[in-house]
């Protein structure tokens, strides 16, 4: 790509100079030599012209190519492959947590976007909740992107945005939102490893509501100069893809860093209840929120 774009310059470099050069001789030359001058100036010009159209849409293909090829080589290290599980339908009781043994490691293979994936984030303030519930419907469509479509996801995040109720919603509002839409289920869980770690191994990804300097990365804005600062450290959605025996997988919208980083279990803990200490209106209590699609309960 990079050669690509370095031939395209030198073309048309080379493209100035002849006109330059075409231009000073036709001043000088004789009728039938500057017609002929004229001629292939002309000639030349269009090759030029046809030469950098070729080039610049084989960088552009090219260069989409590769980080396509990037995105695809990015697959977070130790995903594992389940087959997801839906939940029971509307009504039906959660099941009891499993007494089987789980895995001491899953990291489910969730594709990310930010919550401006076009980098428009003066638009996308507010979006989280938004971009969270992209990320899963993407994940509950089997998109085996590592990055979401960037013009796709910024579509959905702009039409959930007009969805929603009110500028931040609870965790409550969220499933409701995600049930009249997109007709999947909702239940509202108690946040502890048991839970994360049984939903997590039938596949199914949780959200968590918090707040954004509670969740321990240097990455946010303000954290070193503004840390837990109203106006700074906001309510916020992020997406639990993953667990080990000491923490949690996330995919966070809220930054460009935000794929699959780990938080401890009590870290996670302190973001949720940061968010209920300064915003009480969304505060309801030590909770994520699971949301797929669902089936009807079997007699």
């Amino acid at each position: 790509m990079v050669k690509l774009a370095a031939v395209a310059g030198i073309g048309g470099a080379a493209a100035l100079y002849f006109a330059i050069w075409s231009g000073r001789q036709s001043k000088t030359a004789n009728p039938r030599a500057r017609r002929r001058l004229n001629r292939a100036y002309s000639g030349a010009l269009a090759t030029v012209v046809a030469c950098a159209v070729l080039i610049g849409g084989s960088v552009g293909v090219i260069g989409l190519d590769y980080l396509n090829g990037l995105q695809a080589a990015a697959l977070l290290p130790g995903v594992t492959d389940i087959s997801p599980a839906p939940v029971l339908a509307e009504g039906s009781p959660t099941p009891a947590l499993s007494p089987k043994p789980l895995p001491a490691h899953i990291l489910l293979r969730v594709p990310f976007t930010t919550q401006a994936p076009l980098g428009n984030w003066a638009q996308h303030q507010e979006s989280c909740e938004a971009a969270s519930l992209t990320i899963l419907v993407a994940y509950w469509r089997h998109d085996r992107s590592v990055i979401i479509n960037p013009t796709a996801a910024d579509t959905l995040i702009h039409q959930i945005d007009g969805w929603k109720t009110q500028l931040d919603l609870t965790d409550a509002l969220l499933g409701k939102l995600a049930h009249d839409h997109f007709r999947y289920a909702y239940r509202i869980l108690q946040n502890s490893p048991e839970v994360i770690r049984e939903q997590l191994s039938a596949g199914r990804p949780l959200l968590a509501e918090v707040r954004t300097h509670g969740l321990g990365n240097p990455n946010y804005p303000g954290y070193s100069t503004h840390y837990e600062q109203q106006g700074w450290s906001v309510p916020h959605f992020v997406v639990i893809i993953g667990y080990d025996s000491t923490g949690v997988f996330l995919n966070d919208p809220g930054i460009s860093e935000g794929r699959g980083y780990h938080i401890t279990f009590a870290q996670l803990t302190h973001a949720i209840a940061d968010l209920g200490q300064h915003h009480p209106a969304l505060n309801q209590g030590q909770v994520l929120l699971l949301i797929a699609p669902s089936v009807p309960q079997t007699p």
